[in-house]
């Protein structure tokens, strides 16, 4: 699955980069997807490692949102804008920006920004859920955050705390990191550029990163100085076949075909998609072939093919094509929960569960795989295994008094598994002792 957004919105609505053209907030969701998630994260932790952080606690989360934009709020979970890879050039101006906020991190700066959302929550914001921030930052990416602002003025009085002095600071950490991790200080500068620009011109909202991160000339002739090294871009082709991927999911399909007009990688993948959504599925499906013979290993192009055919209804050639992903990427759990659906679909549930407990061990807030997982046993006829398994989904999207109702009538079916039982009662005991019914 390509894009998979969660099947929630954020519990409430996000306030934080509101732009003028936002008369209100609006809801946002959060995207899951391997490639995205694989590639920001390999490069983040080495930022991470660079400045002396545990690379292994590094965690990032794409909200759907097309304005440029990244923060950190506590912890070391980056929050990314999809319009942040969208609005960018090139891999230097990306991780540039996560650069900088890798720097707010190393500077304690989202520490003080957490204490005054909890300050906050005596005057407008109020009703702030600052357990789901914790959730996400904890990686809880699937249940959501809460942050809920009282209006334009209030957001941006309560981003105030981003004070020119932090940036200043953020910037200098940033540009160390880049030089150590092998980026070009010319990636960050243009970043700024960008922003100036739009900033001098108009209130873009595509530029909200200067709501939450003021620029200052002197910032700009900061990274200008720096960038006078004359270190080369180090773009890479994998960014760009990231960033086609997310404009052609995003955008409307005759956009990205303008858009997209060349025979390279990345112009194919952003094609195969438009026809794809244009349900030109034919010439979806010889464009996917086209990538796949160039790259034969690639788990994400037989992905891609696998979603077209899923969705088309041809069940069992998704499940072939699904099947080579996984072998290729076999710690994949996103891949593997969209194999373990077309098995489901394709009347395997034997084989649908052994990919489900798979995923469920790495990835226990996900969901979907839960939800499969239950389905999958429902259909063996395990009673209680199903019941177990849509226990766990009823309590992850909230719903407590199912989850309740579940748990009470799957113990006696498990009694002889000891291992789900001691889940389910500890299930049982978080709920009842957080009354979250």
């Amino acid at each position: 699955m390509f894009i998979q957004k969660t099947l929630f919105y954020f519990i409430a609505t996000i306030c934080l980069f509101m732009a003028h053209s936002y008369a209100q907030c609006k809801p946002l969701s959060i995207i899951r997807d391997t490639q995205l998630e694989q590639y920001t994260l390999k490069n983040v932790r080495r930022l991470f490692k660079a400045a002396g952080l545990n690379p292994n606690a590094a965690q990032v989360v794409f909200i759907q949102d097309e304005t440029l934009n990244a923060f950190v709020i506590s912890g070391t979970t980056v929050f990314i804008h999809t319009g942040l890879i969208t609005n960018v050039d090139n891999s230097d101006e990306f991780f540039g920006v996560l650069a900088h906020e890798t720097g707010h991190i190393v500077g304690g700066h989202s520490v003080r920004l957490y204490d005054n959302l909890q300050k906050a929550r005596q005057t407008t914001l109020i009703t702030t859920i600052l357990g789901g921030i914790a959730a996400v930052a904890s990686g809880r990416g699937d249940v959501g955050m809460a942050i809920i602002a009282g209006g334009m003025g209030t957001a941006q009085n309560f981003f105030s705390s981003y004070r020119i002095s932090e940036e200043n600071a953020a910037d200098s950490i940033a540009l160390h990191l880049i030089q150590k991790v092998g980026y070009s200080p010319s990636g960050l500068l243009g970043v700024m550029r960008k922003i100036q620009a739009s900033e001098r011109l108009t209130v873009d909202p595509k530029y909200a990163y200067t709501r939450t991160h003021p620029l200052t000339q002197d910032r700009i002739q900061f990274l200008q100085n720096f960038a006078e090294t004359n270190i080369p871009l180090t773009d890479d082709a994998e960014f760009h076949l990231i960033k086609a991927k997310l404009f052609a999911f995003l955008n409307e399909p005759q956009q990205t075909l303008e858009t997209y007009k060349g025979t390279d990688i990345s112009s194919l993948y952003a094609q195969a998609i438009a026809y794809f959504k244009k349900t030109l599925i034919s010439t979806a499906l010889e464009k996917t072939d086209l990538l796949i013979s160039k790259e034969p290993q690639n788990p994400y192009f037989w992905e891609l093919k696998g979603q077209i055919l899923f969705e088309t209804g041809q069940i069992k050639p998704a499940v072939e094509a699904y099947q080579k992903a996984v072998t290729f990427m076999p710690k994949a759990t996103l891949i593997r929960l969209s194999l373990a659906h077309a098995l489901l679909e394709n009347n395997q549930p034997d084989e649908a569960v052994k990919h489900l407990e798979f995923i469920v061990v790495r990835d226990t807030l996900l969901p979907n795989a839960w939800q499969f997982l239950g389905r999958a046993y429902g259909m063996l006829n395990e009673k209680g295994k199903s019941l177990y398994a849509l226990a766990q989904y009823d309590y992850i999207t909230g719903h407590y008094s199912e989850a309740l109702n579940k748990i009470k009538k799957a113990l006696p079916l498990l009694k002889n598994d000891s291992v789900k039982t001691l889940q389910l009662q500890d299930l049982e005991d978080n709920i009842q002792r957080n009354k979250l019914k």
